[in-house]
């Protein structure tokens, strides 16, 4: 199930290698089950530097390593005093992590790459997924092989905490080409900036000014707890549980809702409906909850979304979906 943010640890300080993990990690649960961990290397040196690869240590309370992994940044080459985001995932599915440790595991100087990759975004499209679409040009001399195009999410602490990718396009020199790519959506994002890179050439940064409200409502971050904010693997039979998601709403001005939870019989029978009212104070974020006792035990799923007391869909109809949760 989606989880809020948890712990980052030992982050190292800059050193004399110049090339530093920032320390603006954001790590949740992802829907199978799997933690995800996003952030960003920043070169602090005077030249590229490319094949950089960081160390995620995956912890428990206690600190004591469950898994360690290792990933690349997304950009092939950083450029001289600039970042790129990373987003590395744990193999497992383990209840059990709730620290990260991020380091520099390695990296070698680079030749440069030319940005000369040039974006036109269309109109961002904001719903329970990220869309957008533009135009590419590419203004070197030779084509730009397996382009890639990144959307990155950041929330308001410079945060990245969502990156969608593109498939990859080949554009000719001096050509145009159109193209279109989804992100996962994050109820804490606040802005976007979107990448290119090439075999041979990448874009600047180019912020994304211009996005359009599809569903105002976003919902996600949902933890199943009892009443102290335990969570389980299983579901105890007849235990008062609490079930809570995150909602975002992305229009400024007064709107009453209604949360629905809908916990469902992979047949597709209804379990349990439970509803929560509140009222959108403009542009904001709210954390909402919805009490169950299981009654029967078995596998379940669930749903959450968002309506207008008139019974308009504020959000997706289906916003989530979750791993099979298990009650016995």
């Amino acid at each position: 199930m989606l989880t809020t943010n948890f712990a980052w640890a030992d982050l190292p300080p800059s050193t004399s290698l110049g090339v530093t993990v920032l320390q603006t990690i954001y790590s949740h649960k992802v829907s199978d089950g799997t933690t995800q961990v996003f952030g960003e290397v920043q070169n602090n040196l005077s030249s590229p530097v490319n094949a950089v690869t960081i160390g995620v240590t995956f912890m428990d309370d206690n600190s004591n390593q469950i898994e360690y992994k290792t990933g690349t940044t997304l950009l092939q080459v950083i450029p001289a005093g600039g970042k790129s985001p990373f987003m590395i995932s744990s193999t497992s599915p383990n209840p059990s992590i709730t620290q990260v440790q991020v380091k520099i595991a390695g990296f070698q100087s680079s030749p440069d790459k030319q940005q000369v990759l040039q974006i036109s975004p269309g109109t961002l499209q904001v719903s329970d997924k990220l869309s957008i679409s533009g135009t590419l040009t590419n203004n070197g001399a030779q084509k730009s092989a397996n382009t890639k195009l990144y959307l990155i999410s950041y929330d308001a602490f410079q945060r990245v905490v969502a990156v969608g990718i593109s498939d990859p396009i080949t554009v000719g020199p001096g050509a145009n080409s159109a193209f279109s790519m989804t992100s996962d959506s994050n109820t804490r994002a606040k802005s976007y900036v979107i990448l290119a890179e090439s075999d041979s050439y990448q874009s600047k940064l180019i912020p994304v000014t211009a996005a359009q409200v599809i569903s105002p409502v976003i919902v996600g971050n949902t933890v199943i707890t009892d009443s102290n904010g335990t969570s389980y693997s299983a579901i105890p039979l007849n235990a008062s549980m609490k079930i809570s998601s995150g909602i975002q709403y992305l229009l400024n001005s007064t709107q009453p809702f209604v949360f629905y939870v809908q916990i469902k019989q992979f047949d597709g029978r209804s379990e349990f409906i439970g509803k929560s009212t509140g009222v959108f104070l403009g542009s904001q974020n709210q954390t909402i909850s919805v009490d169950w006792k299981p009654q029967n035990a078995g596998s379940y799923f669930i749903e959450t979304y968002v309506w207008n007391p008139d019974a308009v869909p504020l959000s997706s109809s289906s916003s989530l979906s979750l791993n099979p949760i298990v009650v016995k």
